[in-house]
């Protein structure tokens, strides 16, 4: 049962003892969204983690107004806003399916009740955000060092599924470019 996931979460946690991933997926909300639904708009209080199992998502951000492509999830992944879920202020980011997906959803405060039983789940849980927090600081840390055609080249080489699944625009914003740009870098790195 949830196969995508547990193998996600063992992979940050190594093996799972049976009575916690029991525990675990018995608190598991399973849901169906569509692509263009969202499951966290701007400036609502992230309370959840989204455990992807099936589809993509991507994160914006408003820049100016403009709503700003700022990351890109694949499934199996565990997904959050960490900055709103652990100061309990608003998100400014809004989290949107780019694929139909298929997510477990499981609440923060329904989390913290699992913490009292479980200390494997707070491990669980520890692990997730410090591999959320490696892979946003990443993304800032490309974003700050490096230029808009070794940027393309990180994700192609990083994660290529994100060159396939989500369109040219929202990877342009990703690296800061404008649609024309990103033209142009895909031509120079292709000739």
């Amino acid at each position: 049962m949830y196969t995508q996931i547990k193998r996600f979460i063992e992979e940050l946690t190594g093996p799972i003892p049976e009575k916690d991933w029991k525990l675990y997926t018995e608190n598991l909300v399973p849901k169906s969204y569509r692509k263009g639904d969202v499951l966290l708009e701007y400036n609502e209080l992230c309370k959840t983690l989204w455990h992807l199992e099936i589809g993509a998502v991507r994160k914006t951000e408003l820049v100016d107004g403009v709503s700003k492509t700022t990351n890109f999830d694949l499934a199996p992944k565990v997904i959050t806003v960490l900055q709103s879920a652990l100061t309990g202020e608003p998100s400014e980011l809004s989290l949107v399916c780019e694929e139909d997906c298929e997510i477990l959803e499981l609440s923060f405060p329904v989390l913290q009740e699992l913490f009292e039983k479980s200390h494997f789940i707070e491990r669980v849980a520890r692990c997730i955000i410090q591999q959320e927090y490696i892979y946003e600081f990443g993304a800032r840390r490309m974003l700050l060092k490096m230029d808009a055609l070794q940027r393309y080249e990180y994700i192609e080489k990083n994660f290529p599924d994100v060159m396939n699944r989500f369109q040219l625009k929202d990877l342009a914003a990703f690296i800061g470019v404008t649609p024309e740009t990103l033209s142009r870098l895909r031509k120079v790195r292709f000739s």
